[in-house]
């Protein structure tokens, strides 16, 4: 593990902290693997999007997002509010990187999506098509 995923794990773990104890969840990782595979993009790629890094592109930017939005929810690395974790951390870095975007249509697309029906792709699909 690269010190770039380390605190990309750091920063997602405060944030879901910060959730649970706002939002009364229980806190507390459930599985450190689930994890690491949010943070290991496939070619020893990283999430550095949500440390802040300028991509290149946005088809960069949709990649990584689908693939963080997609382990999160399908691998559930938190005891709790997994998926309120993945809302924030994306409003976060939508505004950062200045796109439009709906809040409560990614809100709503977050709430009921299905990782057993979409992959990551196609949730990196879905970004394109809505935040601009």
């Amino acid at each position: 593990m690269t010190e770039e995923q380390i605190r990309q794990i750091k920063l997602i773990t405060y944030v879901n902290w910060l959730v649970t104890e706002r939002f009364s969840g229980d806190q507390g990782i459930r599985d450190m693997q689930a994890l690491n595979t949010v943070v290991s993009l496939p070619g020893d790629g990283t999430l550095s999007c949500i440390l802040g890094e300028r991509l290149s592109n946005r088809k960069d930017l949709y990649a990584q997002l689908g693939w963080f939005v997609y382990y999160i929810i399908e691998g559930e690395p938190f005891y709790g509010k997994n998926r309120t974790t993945v809302l924030l951390m994306l409003l976060w870095v939508l505004k950062y990187y200045r796109l439009e975007f709906d809040a409560d249509q990614i809100a709503d697309f977050i709430k009921t999506l299905d990782p057993l029906k979409h992959g990551n792709s196609d949730i990196a699909l879905w970004f394109s098509g809505h935040c601009r």
